[in-house]
This record gives C-alpha cells, sequence and structure tokens, in this order.
C-alpha cells in the first residue's frame, strides 16, 4: 500500500486498485520455482491469443516481473515505481525525479507488451545507455523467457535483422529513425531491418521530442560545393564592421546586411551584384557572417581531427554524425580553416514528431516534463503524469544571486567553492558551454582546488561515467556542461562499485604485463589495493592471471569484462566466474566504508548543485538541480547569474538592465524578486518561440508525411511483391491516357503526339490506316480507336522487350522491373524534397501579402505530389523499353 504523504494525490487514487491486485499475489509468486515463474510467461501469451487484451493481464504481468526482478538483480519495484509502470502502458509521459528507477520501471510495461509477440522498442539517448540497460534489465525478460535485442552504431544488416526480431529490443533514437528512413530507401526486402511497429518507450522522452525535434534527421548524398566561395566569404567578413555593415538578431540566431555591408562586399569581390541569380554571392556571405557572429568554437561546436563536430546545447555531447545545413558548416570550416566537405542534397527525411507518431503505441518517461506538457499533448497526443517519489524529497532550492558582470560572478563561484571545500561537501557545477568550463577549471586552479571536468572534449567523454558516477564523493569538485541524459547515478560518498572496479583493472592490467614475474613481484607493488581481502581472493586472483584465455584479452576486453560482471547471471567461462567472484569480493569488503562515506556526506549537507546561467528553458535547469536530493538524500542548489548572461542580456529588455544596473556593486550580488520574475517570464517567453518554431515545423513536415507515408507504402508494396508486371502496364497505359486527353485539348498537333509516343517506346508506329480514315484532323480521330491502337502497340512493345530480355536470363524482367521503378521512386522523391524546401523557402515571403504561407504551401505541395508520379510513369517506361543485358 502506498502511504501517506501521498495518498490525497489524484493520480495514486487513480492506480491504487491495480497496485493493490499487484500486491495481493506477490507471495503466491515468491512461493513458485524459477522454472514455474518462467513458464507464466508462456500461459499469459496463450491467454492473450483467445482474449487480444492486455488489460486483463495486467496484474499478473507487472507481479511476475516484479518477482523476476528481485531473482535477478535484488532489486523490488517500490509502489510508485509499478504506478510508473501502469503510466507508460496507458501511454502517457511519466515524470519520475532522477533516481527514482525509471530504467527499472520500464521493464513493467515492456513485459506485458511483448507478450503480443509484436516487439516492443526501449529508446534511449545514446549506445552507453542502450547497452547498459539491454545487458542489466535483460536478465529480467531472460530469466522471463523473453530474448532481448541491441542496436549500435556500425552494426550489419543482418545483425540489426536478428536484434529488432527480439521481444524487446533497445536502440538509440537516431538509430532507429535511420534504420527506418534506409529501409523505405532499400532496393532488396533482404535488406529491410525494421519490422512492424507496435509499442515503444521512450526514455528522456523530453530530450528527443522537444529539445533534438528542431530539425529534421536527414540522409543525404554529397553534391559540387563551391569550396572557393566558402573561402573567399571567409576572407570578406575580416573587412566587415557589425551595426555598420551588417546586424545581428541574437534572438533568431540571422544576420541582415545593410545597404553599405552590400556596396562594401561588392567592391570587395569585383562584383556588380551580389545577388545575381547566375553567379549569387550572397547565401555565401550570409553563412560566412553567421559563423563567424553566432557559432563560436567550443560553444557550439569543437575542431577535433580537423573536422568540425556540432555540440549539442541540451546533453553538451558531441554530434559526429551531424552536420549544419544551407552551406553553414562549409562556413565554419572556412573560418576555422579545416578542410571543406562537400554540400549536401537530401535524399530521405523524417523529423522526430512524424516518426513516433507511428507507434501504435507510445509512451515515455523523463524527470522533467511537466513544463512542457501543453507541446507533449498538443502534438504527440501524449498526456504527462508526475510521479510521487518513494521517499519525501530534501532538497534545498535557495534564491538565485545575481552579480554585476561576468568576473564579478565566476570569481564569486570560485570563492564559494573554497569556502565549501573547508568542509569536505561535494559539489557539481553546471555550465553551459566547453569554453565556460574550461575556463572556471582554470580559475579553481588558481584556487588550488582539485577538480574534474566533464564536456565535449574527447578526453573528458572517455571517462564521462566515472566522473559523474564519483561526483558525490567528499571533497569533490566537479565541473559539467549539461547534465540530460547522463545515465549514471551520483552516489552521496562516491559510488563504490566505480572505485572497485577501478582498482581491481589497475591489478589485472599491471599484473597481466608482468606475468614473467615471480608473485611476490606482481603483488607487491599492488598490495595498496589488496589490504584486508581474503586469502581465497589472492588464490582466484592468481589462478585467473594464469588462465590462457583470460591472458588473451586486451586491456579493453578487461576493462569491459568488469563493467559487465554484474550483469552476469550465469558466467560462461571460468575467467568470467572468477572476475565476478574479484569484483564481488571487493565491494563487500568495501560496503562498511561506503555507508560510513554516505553518513558523512549526508551530514555534510548533500551533494551542492551551483549552476552557473540560466538555460532558455527551465527544464534543464531543473535536470540540473535534480542531479542532488536523488530518493530522499539531502541536498541543495544555487544559481549564480549575471547581467551579462545571455538570457537575462538578450531576453531580459532594457529596464531590467538599466534598474539592475544602479542597484548593483561590484562584487555584491543582489536577490531580487524583479529579477526573478523577469528571469522565469524571458525563460517561457523563449521556450514559447521554440515551441512556436517546432510547431512550425510540425505543422509543414505533417503535409510532406501525408506524402511520405503515400510513397512509403508505395515502396513497399513494389518491395514486397513477386511481379510488379500489371504496374508497369498501368504506367503505359497511363501515359497513353493523358497524351490523349492532351491531344483533345489540342496542346499538340498529331504528328507531335506520334513523336512523343514513339520516343517513349522506342519504336516506330504505322498509323497510316487511321490516318486515311480521319485524316490529321485530330478532332475527326475517335478517341476510343486511337487508345486502343496505341495500347497494343505499348503492348507488344513490352512483351517483345520481356522475351528479348528472359531469352538471355530467365527470370531478370522482373528484377529489372522492380529496380527501375524503386530507384525512380527514389529519384522522384529526392527530386521532390528539393522543390519542397524551395517552395517553403518561398511561401514564407508571401505573408507580407496578407497570404497564409501554410496554405499555400499545402496547395501547391498537392501539385508537385501529382507531378512526380507523373514523371516516375515516364521514365520508368523510357528505361525498361530500352533496357539490354551486355
Amino acid at each position: 500500500m502506498l502511504k501517506n504523504p501521498f495518498t490525497k494525490d489524484s493520480i495514486v487514487k487513480k492506480y491504487q486498485k491495480l497496485i493493490s491486485e499487484i500486491n495481493a499475489l506477490e507471495n503466491s509468486l515468491s512461493t513458485l520455482t524459477d522454472g514455474e515463474l518462467r513458464n507464466k510467461t508462456f500461459q499469459l501469451k496463450k491467454r492473450y491469443q483467445i482474449e487480444q487484451n492486455l488489460t486483463t493481464l495486467i496484474p499478473e504481468a507487472f507481479a511476475i516481473t516484479r518477482e523476476a526482478s528481485a531473482r535477478t538483480l535484488g532489486l523490488r519495484h517500490f509502489d510508485v515505481q509499478l504506478m510508473g509502470g501502469l503510466v507508460l502502458n496507458s501511454g502517457k509521459i511519466a515524470e519520475m525525479r532522477t533516481g527514482e528507477g525509471k530504467t527499472l520501471v520500464a521493464t513493467l510495461p515492456a513485459y506485458l507488451n511483448a507478450l503480443t509477440n509484436k516487439g516492443v522498442h526501449i529508446v534511449t539517448v545514446n549506445d552507453y545507455l542502450a547497452s547498459r540497460d539491454q545487458v542489466s534489465m535483460g536478465q529480467i525478460y531472460r530469466f522471463l523467457g523473453l530474448d532481448t535485442g541491441l542496436i549500435q552504431e556500425n552494426m550489419l544488416v543482418s545483425e540489426r535483422q536478428q536484434n529488432y526480431k527480439a521481444d524487446i529490443t533497445y536502440v538509440t533514437n537516431n538509430e532507429v529513425v535511420f534504420d527506418y528512413l534506409r529501409d523505405n530507401m532499400a532496393l532488396n526486402i533482404n535488406e529491410v531491418v525494421l519490422p512492424a511497429f507496435n509499442y515503444c518507450i521512450v526514455d528522456e522522452v523530453d530530450s528527443i521530442f522537444i529539445d533534438e525535434a528542431q530539425t529534421p534527421l536527414i540522409i543525404s548524398d554529397s553534391i559540387e560545393t563551391s569550396i572557393d566561395k566558402y573561402i573567399i566569404a571567409a576572407e570578406v567578413t575580416n573587412y566587415l564592421e557589425v551595426n555598420v555593415h551588417f546586424k545581428v538578431d541574437e534572438k533568431n540566431k540571422n544576420v541582415i546586411l545593410t545597404e553599405q555591408g552590400s556596396i562594401q562586399i561588392e567592391n570587395i569581390l569585383g562584383i556588380e551584384d551580389l545577388y545575381n541569380p547566375n553567379d549569387p554571392w550572397i547565401p555565401y556571405v550570409i553563412t560566412a557572417i553567421k559563423a563567424t557572429t553566432l557559432f563560436f568554437k567550443n560553444v557550439h561546436y569543437i575542431v577535433q581531427n580537423n573536422q568540425i563536430i556540432i555540440v549539442d546545447e541540451f546533453t553538451g555531447r558531441t554530434m559526429p554524425d551531424r552536420r549544419w545545413s544551407e552551406g553553414l558548416h562549409q562556413a565554419v570550416e572556412a573560418k576555422e580553416n579545416v578542410p571543406i566537405r562537400q554540400n549536401t542534397e537530401t535524399k530521405a527525411s523524417i523529423t522526430y514528431q512524424n516518426f513516433f507518431l507511428l507507434y501504435p503505441k507510445l509512451s515515455g518517461m523523463t524527470g522533467t516534463a511537466k513544463t512542457a506538457e501543453v507541446e507533449f499533448e498538443k502534438i504527440y497526443r501524449l498526456p504527462v503524469e508526475t510521479i510521487p517519489t518513494a521517499r519525501p524529497n530534501l532538497r534545498k532550492d535557495f534564491p538565485d544571486l545575481v552579480y554585476k558582470d561576468n568576473l564579478s560572478k565566476w570569481n564569486a563561484v570560485a570563492k564559494e567553492c573554497k569556502d565549501i571545500s573547508f568542509t569536505g561537501q561535494p559539489i557539481l557545477i553546471g555550465t553551459t558551454t566547453v569554453e565556460k568550463s574550461d575556463m572556471l577549471g582554470e580559475l579553481l586552479k588558481e584556487y588550488q582546488l582539485p577538480y574534474q571536468i566533464l564536456n565535449a572534449k574527447p578526453e573528458n567523454v572517455k571517462r564521462e561515467a566515472e566522473i559523474v558516477a564519483q561526483a558525490g564523493k567528499r571533497n569533490s569538485i566537479t565541473i559539467a556542461t549539461n547534465m540530460a541524459g547522463r545515465g549514471t547515478d551520483i552516489i552521496l560518498g562516491g559510488n563504490i562499485t566505480f572505485t572497485v572496479r577501478k582498482q581491481l583493472y589497475t591489478v589485472l592490467v599491471l599484473a597481466k604485463n608482468q606475468q614473467n614475474l615471480n608473485q611476490a613481484s606482481i603483488f607487491g607493488p599492488l598490495m595498496s589495493y589488496l589490504v584486508g581481502t581474503s586469502q581465497k581472493f589472492l588464490s582466484v586472483l592468481s589462478s585467473l592471471l594464469q588462465d590462457s584465455n583470460f591472458l588473451t584479452l586486451s586491456e579493453t576486453g578487461i576493462l569491459k569484462l568488469l563493467n559487465e560482471s554484474d550483469q552476469i547471471q550465469i558466467p560462461k567461462t571460468t575467467y568470467q566466474c572468477s572476475i565476478k567472484f574479484l569484483v564481488n569480493e571487493l565491494l563487500n569488503f568495501s560496503k562498511k566504508r561506503q555507508k560510513l562515506d554516505n553518513t558523512i556526506v549526508k551530514n555534510l549537507g548533500g551533494l551542492y548543485i551551483i549552476g552557473t546561467e540560466r538555460n532558455y528553458s527551465r527544464r534543464i535547469d531543473n535536470q540540473l538541480r535534480g542531479r542532488c536530493g536523488r530518493q530522499g538524500d539531502p541536498g541543495k542548489s544555487r544559481f549564480f547569474l549575471s547581467l551579462e548572461d545571455e538570457l537575462l542580456r538578450i531576453f531580459g529588455g532594457s529596464k531590467i538592465q538599466d534598474f539592475m544596473q544602479n542597484q548593483l556593486f561590484d562584487d555584491v550580488p543582489l536577490e531580487s524578486e524583479l529579477l526573478t520574475k523577469s528571469l522565469d517570464s524571458a525563460q517561457k517567453r523563449v521556450e514559447e518561440d521554440r515551441y512556436d518554431g517546432r510547431k512550425s515545423l510540425f505543422e509543414y513536415d505533417e503535409i510532406l508525411n501525408k506524402q511520405r507515408a503515400v510513397v512509403y507504402y508505395e515502396r513497399r508494396k513494389i518491395l514486397e511483391s513477386t511481379s510488379v508486371r500489371d504496374k508497369i502496364l498501368a504506367y503505359g497505359e497511363q501515359i497513353i491516357e493523358e497524351l490523349i486527353s492532351e491531344l483533345k485539348a489540342k496542346k499538340f498537333d498529331i504528328n507531335q503526339a506520334l513523336f512523343l509516343i514513339e520516343n517513349l517506346f522506342g519504336t516506330r508506329l504505322n498509323i497510316s490506316t487511321l490516318i486515311n480514315k480521319f485524316g490529321y484532323d485530330i478532332t475527326k480521330f475517335d478517341s476510343f480507336e486511337l487508345e486502343t491502337y496505341l495500347f497494343q502497340e505499348f503492348w507488344l512493345s513490352y512483351e517483345l522487350k520481356v522475351l528479348e530480355l528472359e531469352i538471355r536470363h530467365i527470370g531478370i524482367i522482373r528484377s529489372i522491373e522492380r529496380t527501375l521503378i524503386l530507384i525512380y521512386i527514389d529519384i522522384a522523391w529526392k527530386e521532390h524534397l528539393q522543390k519542397m524546401s524551395l517552395l517553403r523557402d518561398a511561401v514564407g515571403w508571401r505573408s507580407y501579402g496578407q497570404r497564409n504561407p501554410l496554405f499555400e504551401y499545402k496547395n501547391e505541395a498537392y501539385e508537385l505530389f501529382q507531378n512526380r508520379t507523373l514523371t516516375i510513369r515516364h521514365l520508368v517506361i523510357y528505361d525498361l523499353l530500352r533496357s539490354s543485358i551486355l
């Protein structure tokens, strides 16, 4: 039973009956053997096949999952976690605070929905989380007779197919979307990897559905690029002055060229017209100015291996597979003097909004969704339910401190760290960019304070899990860019599991590299790690170092083995068994120490969160605050701000700036209700602007999405068919019907019509009989008789071509037909996407003429789509009737 203080909560009342039913089954299930519990899965599957209703299976399925979790992982779902599972199963978003066990919660609806044999996808934000969750939570599913799959980057098609066939598949948001796009570009059904969609659970749903929904995901091809123009445009920016030659719109990430600027650039380039359509310079110049004034190194991107790598502003992670569009990426490459890669054109694209709406049943979980519930409801039709915490939240959020300028603010942060360091309370400092995290690190060095730093730089990313895990250790100071989707809990006193693995890794690698020495030589330098362990520990360690299979492992292999040791339920090899024993032995030995460290840090007040700037979104601020006070732990948070912070500077308004300048003195902070309201108002305004942008993207893409659905449906039918002969005949007949309609409309004469038909069919037509009968006056022609004659000529040409190809290679014609149609569908779709992109840019200007751009876009999009099908028909017939085998 859920206890006070939450029993008055409406969500508790809503699910209390089901939770009670689940709890009532616990005692009876606990008496079952492992085999009997596993057999329950097959019984539930049979029931579903008969009833075709999952609702009646919920209590038993959830209770079975909880019992399996307790037996395999030693984790029993709390009642609030059952509630989270019920929310997910009902097709909603469960908002659960950090540390409340969302990963475990997902096992409940995943197991239930896997009983349908239609598959379940659990989507995470990165490969590390997908792999971690599949290995750890997979123990529950495998114990219950279900299999799990994992999709990772660089997997082969066959591997992807196998993993997607599993009952429950863990996959990242990028991988599943690109698999969908690639499936709809496949020329052979054997290249398709995704099964039909059924149920999807999205972890960190706000990060994927909101933060990453601003731009569509695109598969593209390289095209010829004027690299010299990007280089020259980058040089031109050195001779331009802001507010003289151009103006910067920071709110909308745009630049506006002044008349004086246009003249200056034309003089520099020695051209008469910057906007000349035959030799346009304006797009290169505008993107070069944007690259210089709006996109900064170690803020929006990093330079790595002579490449520009985008940094995700919401997660602080690099996105090596993403590139800015419309020449911006090339402009940044020119600015940083790195090799400029070719521009691209879109072959296939889709937004996250329209992709995830393809799932018949969809749900999500996150720690911060409530502030965006309107968007979730309107676009994704996903209500948000806030799940109460298992224990009361003890975190204290202190008022913001505002300083006059950045220098005062950063000095105050450093002094605060210095003061807190005397107590030993762990500190986690959130920054917004790589540049600022590095700068703060240098400042802390001046105060002689040790720290760990986590940002998008490769040397820091490698240690991400360890840095986050140890952020709760006594005396630790951790600087990190945005904390969304880090996927590792911060445990007060430090994460002993990471410490043990690191110690054992050091022991194993050093000992393995010194295996030619005697035991004393091996263990002597390592005794600091081994003090207090049993004689059996040393005996097992010694045996392990003589295991030939273990000795073949690389250092990376040893690290992977240690990281997965807690997820190995039944070791398959001797060395796996040894590793599991060694880790557990060290953990047992270290538990008392961890408990003591945990108590000490709790008494110090828990983790202290310091924010150094308000983000554009309240959710991101809440994600940072949510890193402390997990599972009833104490903690506190405070934001240190300045009037020069981006949010206040751009969106705060001149009145606020003027008022605060008069109120503030150097190094003296201010707590002000007016300022707090101003910040909240600015954040809401930015959130609304960005929501409007995503809503607009969704509305425009919804039109394209309907067309995409038609194209992909048609394409899949062709891909799965054994023969497309009927479609080829239909194409030819449609062309003839369209031609005769145009003849009737007198768009051209009979001679032109004959030329078009002969050119298309690749054969000479003999219609002298018809001409003798009717003459050249098309108005006297019997359209039915002409149509019938042309049909017969087309059928004859087609059958002759089939005969010609079949003589050379039996069955080849069916493959050629299918491939031709698929290729031209893809080519026409690619060209259609380019036209739709140009159309969207064009209709935007029509609002100045009091015309609705979306309505205009919708009408003209329909016309473009109709023309696309006409083009496909002509190209397929033309190529097919001219095809040959060499």
